[in-house]
């Protein structure tokens, strides 16, 4: 039988506490800081900005020496990750295979395009990521379970934006079956490199690393013992620079949820400074904002609450604020929650946590629920989707472009028909801020969607959402899709000739310039609503946009009685 990833409804203890334990469980108050030590943490916000990996790992050791002279309990938090050398099978070999083009066949609902074929089989698992140049990498895997307990990992890449794909990567990995990956690109100045954190089902938590620009492989053992986890990364300049964080949950007395990050200059290895937040979990996932802030969210591991945790300082393990309990489980069933802080500083961030929900005790469906903090408060309730009774809302998915400051958010949720009496599908959301667009259809009429993990949700280089999942074959996930959003709704896109705009993106201001008179310009949203409009009557002006919302618009200039529409991304 194959394996597939469910909602996952085990019960295990649950331990109260503050936010700082050291390994063996006990209980450590963090003194407040000296002046000279604030400095050093302030030093340490800069440095993950601007610095070297060299001069961010001496801030880190400048930092543990300054609590030895005040608490060498806190200091010695500080310290290597402590794990033992777990090998990874398979020989890193790949089969490069070019998918191609996308064809016109039946349509997809809404503004969608035709889902792309990317693999025939069965689909066990698998996530997404774009660069900040839009390169596209789907990282999918494969349990073996026919008479052994091999299983395989492929990873397709696009480079020209989800029109063509190409199988990049190939990879066997003896005697382990893959439980969850999730897919972090490290890109920027110096050298990139594509990130798959892995966990296996015997608990082993591991990196999977390839240079994007030579394909050379690497790998480096996290953790054992590890029953979920989630991950994120900054995005400094510089990759040498660039650090991935995680929450995990990891058996000692009960599933004890931890907290790590990698170590400058590693590339995502090198792990250091674990941290237990104090309680015992299940369904963890964690989020990056912006200049350090740091967020996690779990459920109980016997009461069922859904709580959530927040860092100040880049996962530092001694800036752990206390858990928050966002809703009781006596009250609500929690299930699946995700996280995504959007592109602002902590102390005026924006983190929504969306999960499947439905009263406690109750044999209801799902909706989906959202919650969310702003500038640092307390979580509160935001409806996200509701539906029918004959329908779940499950495995919801968030995905934000790593620019900033940003506040937008694309998610995706399946869809699931309790009864099977008709296909499950996507359906993909936006959150601009403020609120959630109305949802589209994603898949083509026809396919049913697999409903035992997440649809992958991000966005292709013209900033518009794209997704990767997978079809269903009986029970599980059989064949691996991918779909893009291209066609905007009542808007036909043709052009001026020697009409420009520039930049694009563009943040405060849009340049124009035309052969003839530009007569008016309005700009639409996505949606096509009208957020500007104003008459020009000139070859040559300047907009002032600073006052539109991050994101995608469509600009409609009119020129000699004729109108002509553009894309623009408003940073």
């Amino acid at each position: 039988m194959k394996n597939v990833i469910t909602f996952l409804m085990c019960s295990l203890c649950i331990i109260t506490g503050i936010a700082q334990s050291d390994l063996s469980g006990n209980t450590i108050v963090i003194p407040e800081r000296t002046q000279a030590l604030e400095a050093l943490y302030q030093q340490a916000k800069a440095l993950e900005q601007n610095g070297t990996a060299a001069e961010i790992n001496a801030n880190r050791l400048a930092i543990k020496n300054a609590w030895q002279e005040i608490d060498p309990n806190v200091a010695a938090l500080y310290r290597p990750v402590e794990t033992i050398n777990y090998p990874l099978g398979g020989d890193g070999s790949y089969r490069p295979t070019l998918i191609p083009e996308r064809t016109e066949q039946s349509r997809a609902p809404e503004d969608w395009d035709t889902d792309k074929l990317l693999r025939t089989g069965f689909i066990d698992g698998l996530d997404m990521d774009v660069t900040t140049d839009g390169d596209i990498y789907i990282a999918a895997f494969e349990n073996f379970t026919g008479g052994g307990s091999d299983s395989n990992i492929y990873i397709y890449r696009s480079l020209d934006g989800g029109n063509t794909f190409e199988l990049w990567k190939d990879l066997p990995v003896s005697s382990s079956f893959f439980s969850k990956i999730q897919v972090i690109t490290l890109d920027g100045t110096g050298d990139e490199y594509l990130l798959v954190y892995s966990m296996f089902q015997n608990g082993v938590f591991q990196a999977l690393r390839w240079n994007m620009a030579t394909g050379a492989f690497d790998f480096d053992t996290i953790s054992t013992d590890v029953t979920d986890f989630g991950a994120d990364a900054n995005y400094p300049v510089s990759t040498d620079a660039q650090r991935v964080f995680a929450t995990y949950q990891k058996t000692t007395s009960c599933t004890e949820v931890h907290s790590a990050r990698s170590t400058a200059g590693s590339y995502g290895f090198d792990w250091v400074d674990e941290v237990t937040l104090g309680l015992c979990g299940q369904q963890v996932e964690f989020s990056y904002g912006l200049n350090g802030g740091c967020y996690t969210t779990f459920t109980g591991a016997s009461s069922g609450s859904l709580y959530a945790a927040a860092n100040s300082n880049y996962n530092d393990p001694a800036s752990w604020g206390a858990n928050e309990t966002v809703v009781a489980g006596a009250t609500t069933e929690t299930l699946n929650p995700t996280i995504r802080a959007t592109r602002k500083s902590f102390a005026t961030d924006k983190v929504l946590i969306l999960s499947s929900s439905r009263a406690a005790g109750s044999s209801d469906n799902y909706s989906g629920q959202a919650y969310i903090r702003e500038n640092g408060a307390a979580y509160t309730p935001l409806t996200y989707i509701t539906t029918t009774p004959d329908y779940n809302i499950a495995h919801i998915d968030t995905w934000m472009s790593t620019a900033g400051p940003v506040e937008l958010m694309e998610t995706s949720y399946v869809r699931d028909r309790i009864d099977n009496s008709e296909d499950d599908v996507n359906r993909s959301r936006q959150y601009d801020g403020s609120a959630f667009s109305p949802y589209e259809g994603v898949g083509d009429n026809g396919l049913d969607v697999f409903d035992g993990f997440p649809s992958a949700i991000a966005e292709t280089n013209d900033g518009l959402p794209c997704m990767a999942f997978a079809g269903t074959s009986g029970s599980f996930g059989f064949n691996l899709y991918f779909d893009a959003k291209t066609v905007l709704i009542g808007i036909d896109e043709n052009s001026f000739e020697g009409f420009k705009f520039y930049p694009n993106p563009a943040q405060d201001v849009l340049n124009l310039s035309a052969n003839n008179t530009i007569e008016s310009v309005s700009m639409f949203s996505l949606l096509g609503q009208k957020v500007l409009e104003t008459s020009i009557n000139q070859n040559e002006t300047s907009i002032n946009i600073a006052s539109l919302t991050p994101g995608v618009y469509i600009m409609k200039a009119m020129i000699d009685g004729n109108a002509a529409t553009y894309k623009f991304i408003k940073q």
